[in-house]
């Protein structure tokens, strides 16, 4: 009789503590109405900008106050490129690109041009470089919007690129570093001081890459990093530029989603996936290295997604990195994630990571 008495007691005990636990679940993670398509992040403002699809707007959001703001798009968005003084963004779509004002959140001006968009890169003066989504051997479509008409330049020699390349601007404005998905996959360095593309330099280094790439840089530009986690100094010579300049290990060979560099923190961190060009699944964490000599020096848990599908009965879901930022002074992150694998009506998230 004792017996069956504790028991009692003990299995109320189990369901008063699991009804507790269920009541008083507290996210920390801002949720977020829209989806993500993609991000880019201001150290000049601390903004961390993306672009959304339901609805189609690009997203602002103040990481000091962590307050939003918005500018509703006329097209579906599938890339952003912040402005270097984080005043100004462009967004990509397909046969369209949209010039917005992030200070004062509104359209500028919209643009049509010749292609979808996979990628784009703002530079300065007012000049977009747009990556075509389609089609196998194509050219970047450089626009020049202080023009009214005509303001997609014609193909040229010098801008011949793989449908499905990335890019990125180097930190000195001067050049757009980008990698096309292939099997002889070499990183090209465009030049764009001058507006149009006006050169190109194909590094010798190379690597394999069927899917889609990108590359990275260090917050100085002195060194770029690859998906495939290789390192390579970059140059304003080009006999010294793209030179191998090791590698951030892995024991399994994964891949860089995402990569963000802190200079005073000097570290590196970085959202890895699975060595699976074709089906890539995002580890639930950031790995944080050393940017000196790339030592492993620890990782990071992201918070679950919870949701409470009865009285006392939690569902939890991992969440899925897909951007890391870290903020100007540098003490913290801000990492966008999705839940992965539910049927939350809020599955997208910005998380936050004290890096003190």
């Amino acid at each position: 009789m004792k017996k069956i008495l504790l028991a009692t007691i003990l299995l109320f005990t189990v369901f008063a503590c699991d009804s507790t636990d269920s009541e008083n679940i507290k996210e920390s993670k801002i949720l977020l109405s829209t989806n993500v398509i993609d991000a880019e992040y201001s150290k000049k403002t601390d903004q961390l900008v993306y672009v959304s699809s339901n609805p189609s707007q690009v997203n602002i959001f103040d990481s000091k106050t962590e307050s939003f703001k918005k500018i509703s798009l006329a097209y579906p968005p599938k890339c952003i490129s912040i402005s270097q003084d984080g005043i100004t963004a462009v967004v990509g779509h397909d046969g369209h690109i949209t010039h917005v004002n992030l200070k004062n959140p509104s359209i500028i001006q919209t643009y049509d041009i010749s292609c979808s968009a996979l990628d784009i890169v703002l530079g300065k003066n007012k000049w977009a470089y747009v990556f075509p989504e389609k089609d196998q051997w194509t050219y970047l479509r450089s626009v020049n919007m202080n023009l009214e008409y005509n303001y997609e330049m014609p193909e040229s020699m010098y801008n011949q690129t793989y449908a499905g390349t990335k890019g990125r601007l180097h930190p000195s404005g001067k050049y757009i570093y980008a990698q096309s998905p292939s099997s002889r996959s070499k990183v090209q360095k465009l030049t764009v001081k001058n507006g149009n593309i006006d050169d190109r330099y194909e590094s010798d280094f190379e690597e394999q890459s069927y899917t889609i790439s990108n590359v990275w840089f260090s917050e100085d530009g002195n060194r770029l990093f690859t998906r495939n986690r290789n390192v390579l100094k970059t140059s304003e010579l080009n006999s010294l530029d793209g030179v191998y300049n090791g590698q951030i290990p892995s024991e399994n060979n994964y891949m860089v989603n995402w990569l963000d560099h802190s200079s005073s923190k000097a570290k590196l961190y970085v959202i890895f996936s699975n060595d699976d060009d074709w089906n890539p699944i995002k580890l639930n964490n950031i790995y944080v290295f050393n940017d000196s000599d790339l030592s492993y020096v620890k990782k990071f848990d992201l918070e679950k997604y919870f949701n409470q599908a009865e009285r006392n009965s939690v569902e939890t879901y991992d969440a899925a990195p897909y951007f890391v930022f870290s903020n100007s002074t540098e003490n913290r992150l801000f990492v966008i994630t999705k839940a992965v694998n539910s049927d939350l009506v809020k599955e997208w998230a910005i998380q936050k990571i004290d890096i003190n």
